[in-house]
């Protein structure tokens, strides 16, 4: 009986320190797996923080009726790459709130000029439309932008801009001046944006065309942007103009 009793309490003995052998292998893979765990998710929030992020850095919109009784809407907004890679940016939806939150009407398949913004730098966008059924500007709450875009290791192939000038006439607002192609391949189409701003550097609005019969390498051409309608009052408060332009090659 002695005997089996020693023997028993061995076993026992033996089966504890399995257990607390069993139990330090345990916490220390699930240290390794916390360790692990904590490393990609720094590395996860590392990629967020260098990942492309476009942001509206402004937006402007005014409502108001025209001569004839029509109510206009015109939109704009400056997006800014605040991440650490360049986007392309895709399409732009506007939605017209009225102050019922009721959508009164929306845009869409609208461009940002350029489409390829670097990290740290701008894009224009902008847009006018008639608000139908609306007799009133005051209806008019604001506009949201809903845009997408991806990153991208695009070029955004910008054009060279100079003499910018606003000019106030019978036709309303606009702005003039040159756009050189400083690559060495020929430009097919150019597009040009034109941001406007008062003393304070607030958004008023802003303007697009294009030069689309093409620039040759090192060639330049005039410009004139008077589209879309922009509210009459905005020409007398404009202080500053940001041209932005870049070029399509086919």
């Amino acid at each position: 009986m002695k005997k089996k009793y020693l023997f028993s309490s061995l076993l026992v003995g033996t089966l504890f320190l399995v257990a607390c052998g069993n139990d330090k292998v345990t916490i220390s893979s699930d240290e390794g797996n916390d360790e692990k765990e904590t490393a990609v998710e720094e590395e996860k929030d590392t990629q967020q923080e260098k990942a492309g992020k476009l942001e509206i850095q402004q937006s402007k919109a005014q409502a108001w009726v025209n001569s004839i009784g029509t109510v206009w809407v015109h939109s704009a907004a400056i997006y800014e790459n605040t991440g650490e890679t360049s986007v392309e940016i895709g399409e732009t939806q506007m939605n017209y709130k009225g102050t019922d939150d009721s959508i009164l009407g929306t845009s869409t398949m609208i461009y940002a000029v350029p489409e390829v913004v670097k990290p740290g730098e701008t894009a224009i966008i902008m847009e006018s439309t008639i608000l139908d059924g609306l007799q009133s500007p005051d209806a008019f709450s604001e506009t949201t932008f809903n845009f997408n875009f991806t990153e991208t290791d695009q070029d955004p192939n910008l054009m060279e801009v100079s003499g910018i000038k606003g000019v106030s006439g019978e036709f309303g607002y606009k702005v003039t001046g040159l756009v050189k192609n400083p690559t060495e391949v020929p430009q097919d189409d150019v597009r040009i944006a034109a941001a406007l701003f008062d003393a304070n550097g607030a958004l008023l609005g802003a303007l697009d065309g294009s030069v689309d019969v093409g620039i040759a390498p090192g060639g330049e051409a005039g410009f004139e942007l008077s589209y879309p309608e922009l509210p009459e009052d905005v020409a007398s408060k404009v202080a500053t103009i940001d041209v932005k332009s870049y070029g399509w090659t086919w």
